[in-house]
């Protein structure tokens, strides 16, 4: 084709238009050169692509470590007892003031542990259910617990807490959260697990003493236990040992505002029982 001709033909972009490849001076016709980093990589969409998803893993896999599991942190997720509260100058007088509680300097010792086992039996609104009490691993605690029930302590009292596949929570007089027998004992620290059917007694929330408000599990509950990594442990010292579904059932009652159930559920007494070793 005349030269002439050519050009026009350029000029008019009839001509297809030639691929420029690169080589290295050095390197043979075949040896076609391509950029290095970071060059390479920002030609290369499938790059991008995979940092994506590996960025997305990394995000989800976060919010599960962060977010998953028990809330230790949340106050209101543990069996606490509330301080009690102090009277106000302004409140009120009612109409038929609610007697007070029993109120005690301190436990008297009522049990012997090396010459007898104890049982609690708890009569309820939704029937009756058997704790096996631990005297040898917390005698102070099972001798308070003892001592209360003898003196009619917990009669006609309610599970004034109940949280759904956690805890049911008794022991309060006041049936508020806040009432108490007057006196604190301390903690006996051990080893035994929250497992479910298992008895604690609720405390304020980092303290290490109780007064008599207490809880059973619904289900196993290590967050609760003695070596859980929060402040807040708490110490089984007994367990259920016949009558789990009534306690069950009590797990399963409609609750509103404060995990208070909606329909009562009463304890008429709790009766002990020593049975020689």
């Amino acid at each position: 084709m005349p030269k002439r001709k050519k050009r026009e033909l350029h000029h008019l972009r009839q001509e297809p238009s030639r691929r420029r490849t690169y080589q290295l001076s050095h390197a043979s016709p075949s040896e076609i050169y391509k950029p290095g980093f970071p060059m390479n990589i920002l030609g290369d969409v499938r790059w991008f692509a995979i940092v994506g998803v590996v960025a997305a893993v990394a995000m989800v896999v976060t919010a599960v470590l962060t977010t998953g599991g028990v809330d230790q942190g949340n106050p209101d997720a543990l069996p606490t007892a509330t301080p009690t509260a102090s009277a106000t100058a302004d409140a009120s007088p009612t109409g038929s003031p609610t007697p007070a509680p029993k109120q005690f300097e301190k436990a008297e010792q009522v049990i012997d542990a090396e010459k007898y086992t104890y049982t609690a039996t708890f009569k309820t609104s939704k029937g009756d259910f058997t704790v096996r009490l631990f005297a040898d691993v917390a005698p102070k605690t099972v001798n308070s617990f003892v001592f209360l029930a003898k003196q009619g302590f917990f009669d006609n009292t309610t599970f004034h807490r109940v949280v759904s596949n956690f805890v049911i929570q008794g022991g309060d007089p006041t049936a508020t959260g806040t009432g108490g027998p007057g006196y604190q004992t301390q903690d006996e620290p051990n080893e035994l697990r929250n497992k479910k059917g298992t008895i604690s007694m609720a405390k304020v929330s980092g303290q290490t003493q109780f007064g008599s408000q207490f809880f059973i599990n619904l289900k196993d509950n290590p967050s609760l236990d003695f070596d859980n990594p929060s402040a807040n442990k708490f110490y089984p010292f007994g367990e259920v040992i016949s009558g789990m579904d009534v306690v069950e059932a009590i797990g399963r009652v409609q609750v509103g505002q404060g995990d208070r159930p909606i329909e009562p559920v009463t304890i008429s007494t709790i009766e002990i029982t020593e049975t020689p070793k």
